[in-house]
């Protein structure tokens, strides 16, 4: 599986969609940080989800 680099949303992106025009630039940083954090903690259960769909597949191959 190949992965797409890293691109952190600017400030200038975050503005660029309804509803966020009018956010002060604290307010998007303050935005696109919460999103980052909240990516980051669905990548990792993401990622926890596979490892235990892996393990117990292997658990139930053994038993075969």
């Amino acid at each position: 599986m190949t992965t797409k680099p890293k691109k952190r949303l600017s400030i200038d992106e975050l503005k660029s969609y309804p509803g966020f025009e009018n956010y002060t630039d604290e307010m998007a940083e303050e935005t696109i940080s919460s999103l980052e954090s909240l990516s980051i903690l669905f990548y990792e259960h993401y990622q926890k989800i596979l490892k235990e769909k892996e393990r117990l597949q292997g658990i139930v191959t053994k038993n075969e």
